[in-house]
């Protein structure tokens, strides 16, 4: 829970409030693109109040030490819509479109954090993201593209993801070779356990056959130790161990879900997240179409509401006592329901946060630079070119008058260009290279197609056939 705002800071709470609500209603409007001027209004409107509340704070805006509140929480928001603006507007490679991404990294190591133990090729990619976006960050840095104080934030959030990122590549080379085996095992099991956790409905059926490969898996122990073909003790046996432990627990807490005595508290939340992971499936499948990356806000935002429902001190009690009070550390990250009760369960849930984050997440690593101006045009080319990519790989022999109709689209989509360059009314939105770039494969495809093209072939009354292939 946010700590009480301090009275020097009321008024910059008050600003940014004003800021979060008109940039919520600037990125809900859908009757046009977001105007690139707008919103380099509210960027440097931020950039402004940020700087007032670095001064406030003797220059430093967050810290280990000092606890975040309110301030916090609204400049968050505000940065988070300014950043997917930037997303939507397509550009991709801009350290305010990395603020986005950077906090998305962040919430997916944080759950990934509590299941402690990974696979290199897990993280590998993470490790890709993480070195792009350092290069972003130096870049601009470097050229001074963005306040310090903006950087400040940047940069403190990006260390959080670094040091997380190294806590789970230490695991890793604390198991032998001769342990990976299990290990890798393990970690197949408990990511099916997440499948069936991430489903509508699920009951024991679906987990007995992973508890059996548990079982199994813990027959193979000589007096507690997994040992080697020579009857060694190989090195990692505690993170192996440990592991067997954590997939087991999350075993038996999902069967408690499937059970009627499942906490009504937890079920609660449950649905939510199931119908957080179903909307943002249906993003997934229409995404080239249809999604604004500024959707993707209010799904982070009821996410992080779920998040802040875990026990964290007194405070989240209400008792107001919280300055002297201690804080139950069996309690600490887990769900409380109202009689301050944990109930049982609670992987299920976590499961599903982790879910939900990581889908949040691929869908802005996959965001094209592209300005959702110019996305209906990237659409209609990338289909042309799939079409076409298509036909050449069946390899058959095309005619003159079955390539027409593509030849005829492409054109259509020239003839929508002035000196060169595609416009959204006086303005060049970002992606014309890359709709360049695929227009012009297009075309190279169609050569290649007409080069190999048969002669036109006629109907039996004489009229052309142009069907597609």
């Amino acid at each position: 829970m946010p700590e009480s705002v301090p009275q020097p800071e009321r008024d910059t709470l008050h600003k940014l409030s004003s800021l979060r609500n008109r940039l919520s209603a600037f990125k809900r409007d859908r009757t046009r693109a977001l105007d690139p001027e707008k919103l380099e209004e509210f960027r440097h409107e931020t950039v402004a109040i940020t700087k007032e509340l670095a001064d406030l704070r003797q220059g430093v805006l967050l810290s280990d030490q000092r606890a975040p509140n309110r301030c916090d929480d609204l400049l968050d928001e505000v940065c988070q819509m300014i950043s997917l603006c930037y997303l939507s507007l397509g550009k991709t490679r801009e350290s305010p479109a990395v603020y986005a991404q950077v906090n998305s990294i962040l919430h997916c190591f944080e759950r990934l954090e509590e299941f402690g133990i990974y696979a290199q090729e897990f993280l590998e990619p993470y490790e890709k993201m993480l070195n792009d976006i350092k290069m972003i960050l130096e870049i601009d840095e470097r050229h001074q593209s963005l306040s310090p104080y903006i950087m400040q934030i940047l940069w403190y959030k990006f260390h959080q993801c670094e040091s997380i990122y190294s806590k789970l590549q230490a695991t890793i080379h604390q198991v032998s070779p001769e342990l990976l085996p299990i290990r890798d095992q393990l970690l197949r099991i408990r990511r099916q356990l997440l499948t069936v956790a991430c489903q509508s409905e699920f009951d024991g059926d679906d987990l007995k056959p992973l508890q059996e490969e548990l079982d199994s898996i813990d027959s193979k122990r000589t007096d507690g130790k997994f040992c080697s073909s020579d009857g060694s003790v190989p090195a990692g046996q505690a993170v192996v161990i440990d592991l067997l432990s954590q997939v087991y627990g999350f075993a038996y807490d999902l069967i408690i879900a499937t059970t009627p005595d499942y906490s009504p508290y937890l079920q609660g939340i449950r649905d939510r997240l199931v119908e957080i992971k179903c909307q943002l499936e249906r993003l997934q499948l229409t995404q080239k179409w249809t999604m604004r990356q500024t959707d993707l806000y209010s799904y982070q935002h009821q996410l992080h509401d779920i998040v802040k429902l875990r026990y964290s001190g007194p405070e989240d009690e209400g008792d107001g006592k919280h300055a002297c009070a201690e804080i139950d550390t069996e309690k600490l990250g887990k769900f409380v329901d109202e009689q301050g009760n944990v109930p049982q369960g609670q992987t299920c849930i976590n499961f599903l946060l982790h879910k939900c984050y990581r889908m949040i997440l691929m869908l802005l690593i996959d965001s094209v630079p592209v300005s959702e101006a110019l996305t209906p045009v990237y659409n209609q080319l990338t289909s042309v070119r799939q079409c076409l990519r298509a036909v050449k790989n069946t390899g058959a022999p095309c005619s003159d008058d079955e390539l027409y109709p593509y030849q005829m689209k492409l054109a259509s989509i020239e003839q929508m260009r002035k000196n060169g360059n595609f416009y959204d009314g006086d303005h060049i939105p970002e992606g014309q290279a890359l709709c360049v770039s695929v227009l012009e494969e297009c075309y190279q495809l169609l050569d290649d197609l007409r080069d190999n093209a048969t002669p036109s072939t006629s109907t039996s009354n004489g009229t052309a056939n142009t069907d597609v292939v």
